[in-house]
Parts: C-alpha cells; sequence; structure tokens
C-alpha cells in the first residue's frame, strides 16, 4: 500500500509540474525563480529568448551575473518582500535594459526561501510610446469648463467612473469633447501613470487599423519592419487605450477587438504567441450605433460589451448658458496661444452667438474664437443676422457662411506654408488628424 501512496503522490507531483511549466510558459514576460544564492531553479521560455540561451546552460549561470544590481534586490526583497525598477542586462547577444520586478516567496515557516523575477522589455516599447502616441493623457477634468447643471452632473458622473475597470463609451456630437473626456477619466484614475494611447479608427485606411492595433512580427507581410513593430494595445498595457470614432472600425476586425475585451490577450500579426495584457478601454463615437446595427455594419455583442458604462456628452446647443464662459476661457487662452491681443465681444454679438445652433460644437466655437482673434474685429463675422459681410457688399449664409470663413482660413494657412500639414496643423492649434478630415470635409463639399 506504501508504494501505491508513493507513487500517486509521485504522480500528482509530476502533473503540479507540468501544469506549473504550462502556467509560466502562457505568461508573455520572461520568468524565473532563484534562490538567495542566485541558483536557478525554474525558468519559462521566454526568459530563455529574451536572454538568449536553452534551459541548460542557463541554470547553470548564477542570477547575479545576468544582470546589474544584485545587490539592490536583495536589500529591497529583505525590507519591503519586493524590488520594481529598470535594470541592464546580460544577453547572449546584447547588453539591454527591462523593466524587473521581483516577489519574495516563504517557506511553510517564516523564512525568506526563494524569488520570483519577472524581466519585460518595455525600454523600447517606452521609446515608441513617447514618440508614437506622447504616452500621456494631458487634459483633466479641471480643465472642462462649464457651469450648465446637467453637464455638471456628466462632470461627476465621468468621474465616478474613471476607477472602473469596465469598458466606457462616450457618445456625442462631432466637437462636443470626447477625447478630453476620455483623457481627464484617464488622469482622474488609478491608472494616470501609464500609457494613454489613443487610436481614431476612422483616420486609418482599413488595411492598416489591424496592424496598429494589433502589431505585427518581422516578416508578418511585405514592407514589415525588421524585429516588427508593437499594436496600440500592446503599448497600452497597464494603462488606457482610446478608441475614437469606433463606429467607422471593420466589421472583420470587431470579432478581434471583442475577444480582447473578454479575454485580456493579444497577438500580433504573424505570431501564434498570445500576450495577457491589462488595458482599460474606453471608445467614442458620434454614430448611432443602434442604426449601425440594424445595418449589420456593427456587431451587436461587441456593442454590449463596450456600452457598459454609457457617457452621453451634450450638444453645445443644449448648454447655451455656458457659451459666455467658454468664449471668455478661449479669448483668454487662445490670444496667448497664438500671441495676438484679445477682442472685446459686445453683449449683443454674445447674445447672437448664443442663439446659434452650433453644429461643430466647442470645436466649432473654438476656431471662431480663432478667427476673430486673427482678423483682430468681429464686423466682418456676424452670425446674429445669419450673414458675413465681406467688403462692400452682403452675401447670404447659403453662399458663404462660418463654416465658409473656418475653411478658406484653414486653406489660406495651408497655401502659406506650402501645403505643410505639420506646420499648418501647429499653426491653427489642431492635430494633424483634425486637418485632415477638415481637408476631406472640405473637398468632399467642393
Amino acid at each position: 500500500m506504501g508504494a501505491v501512496k508513493i507513487k500517486k503522490y509521485n504522480d500528482k507531483l509530476g502533473l503540479s509540474k507540468i501544469y506549473t511549466h504550462s502556467i509560466m510558459n502562457s505568461i508573455s514576460e520572461g520568468i524565473m525563480v532563484t534562490d538567495l544564492n542566485g541558483n536557478i531553479n525554474i525558468v519559462n521560455k521566454v526568459i530563455l529568448e529574451m536572454f538568449g540561451y536553452n534551459e541548460e546552460a542557463f541554470k547553470i549561470k548564477k542570477a547575479y551575473d545576468l544582470f546589474v544590481g544584485w545587490e539592490d534586490v536583495i536589500n529591497s526583497i529583505k525590507d519591503r518582500n519586493s524590488y520594481s525598477g529598470d535594470v541592464v542586462v546580460n544577453s547572449k547577444k546584447n547588453v539591454l535594459e527591462y523593466n524587473l520586478k521581483v516577489h519574495s516567496i516563504y517557506d511553510s515557516g517564516t523564512n525568506l526561501s526563494s524569488m520570483v523575477f519577472v524581466f519585460k522589455e518595455v525600454k523600447r516599447i517606452r521609446k515608441q510610446v513617447d514618440k508614437i502616441a506622447k504616452r500621456q493623457a494631458i487634459y483633466t477634468f479641471d480643465k472642462i469648463i462649464g457651469q450648465n447643471k446637467r453637464f455638471v452632473e456628466t462632470i461627476e458622473f465621468a468621474k465616478k467612473i474613471s476607477n472602473s475597470r469596465s469598458t466606457i463609451l462616450i457618445t456625442g456630437e462631432s466637437g462636443t469633447g470626447k477625447e478630453v473626456f476620455a483623457q481627464s477619466i484617464h488622469n482622474f484614475a488609478n491608472r494616470r501613470e501609464e500609457p494613454f494611447i489613443a487610436l481614431n479608427c476612422g483616420a486609418i485606411p482599413k488595411n492598416l487599423i489591424e496592424s496598429e492595433l494589433f502589431g505585427y512580427e518581422e516578416g508578418a507581410f511585405t514592407g514589415a519592419k525588421r524585429y516588427g513593430h508593437p499594436g496600440k494595445f500592446e503599448l497600452a498595457d497597464r494603462g488606457t487605450i482610446f478608441l475614437d470614432e469606433i463606429g467607422a472600425m471593420p466589421l472583420e476586425l470587431q470579432t478581434r477587438l471583442l475577444r480582447v475585451i473578454e479575454e485580456g490577450v493579444v497577438s500580433r500579426i504573424g505570431s501564434t504567441k498570445e500576450m495577457v495584457i491589462d488595458v482599460r478601454i474606453i471608445a467614442a463615437t458620434n454614430m448611432d450605433l443602434a442604426d449601425e446595427m440594424d445595418s449589420d455594419n456593427f456587431r451587436r455583442d461587441l456593442y454590449y460589451r463596450l456600452n457598459v458604462l454609457p457617457l452621453k456628452l451634450p450638444p453645445l446647443r443644449k448648454r447655451r448658458d455656458d457659451i459666455p464662459i467658454l468664449l471668455d476661457y478661449f479669448m483668454t487662452r487662445m490670444s496667448k496661444h497664438i500671441n495676438k491681443k484679445p477682442v472685446k465681444l459686445s453683449k449683443e454679438y454674445v447674445n447672437s452667438l448664443m442663439e446659434y445652433n452650433w453644429p461643430g460644437n466647442i470645436r466649432e466655437l473654438e476656431n471662431l474664437i480663432e478667427l476673430i482673434l486673427n482678423t483682430g474685429s468681429i464686423h466682418n463675422i456676424n452670425i446674429s443676422d445669419k450673414k458675413v459681410s465681406r467688403g462692400n457688399y452682403i452675401e447670404e449664409e447659403k453662399d458663404f457662411n462660418l463654416e465658409s470663413l473656418i475653411n478658406n482660413h484653414i486653406i489660406s494657412t495651408l497655401e502659406h506654408f506650402e501645403g505643410n500639414i505639420t506646420s499648418t496643423a501647429k499653426a491653427l492649434g489642431i492635430g494633424r488628424n483634425t486637418l485632415y478630415r477638415r481637408l476631406e470635409r472640405i473637398k468632399g463639399s467642393g
């Protein structure tokens, strides 16, 4: 009977070992377990790839020979039971910098017996985030201007849901400030120190959205970069990803996005390796997704996954009492930005602006203030009569309106910079993607 029990025990031990190794090999970070003397006991496949060794060669090395800062790790483990920081490692191929987290393991008593090392390649990713996405959100709730009662309630609701792990769907007309709210939510949450990555699903060609979202491996397709490229989800790990104009996402990619939400894993194009990610998803749209679902352009199951925490932003015409406050705010901010003297707006002119319907919402109001500052006067911009004075004659709104004025200002600025998009966007105080969209709209209406 004793031999049978030992056999069963050994069988269970063997299954437990297999189970443990399977779990470790499914994790995208490099992992090793060592004792306090630096002897390596357990490793996963990822760490072998990171350091360039096979398992046998790796295990005969000492942990303190693999990276700089062994003493710091030991001291931190003894004082705080953990360690976190960036370390220089000596891989077989090169000297690299990885992020290292170390956790303590105690035996059945209270003796520190082992340590778990978790290595992650974040330095290269951080540099790409800084370069591509500027990494951090800049807007906060205190930069959202408004005293309208319903709008203030919207802000308070956004604050309440900031720390939730559930997905948020922000809806509202174009120009209502959906990305401003998304960034403010991120900066109000406990993820504020982590990346904020934004992707406009409507501004990227359909054939490129997949590689932008999920990344790709070297050789995945013609023109793929050497060493591959991380996707937006990978870059946003532990932080927030903002998917603007989600209604424009191709139907075939909606299935992949749904899987990311449900399972929390992504894989690059051309790779079979799945990476576990921790990303807060905020989506936004100015489209009626109910109509899109009825037209089979948007998956219902994805909609319900995204719309867990709905946040609807009111158009400016529903908060007219905020218009005078916004006019003062943008006049002060914009005059400093473009180095122009503020223009005093008469009470009559402000009243006319409060009666205007603002189809472009906050963005249109901001553009109007910039136009006033650049012309130095309001006399040629009369919205209240819905007419615009040009020289010695008047054109009716159907021929020339505020939208036309703004479009002409954009075109003249573009011509001034000889078609340079970057310089034009900077001079206008808008993003490149916004300028591209505006130019497409001008082209479409021409």
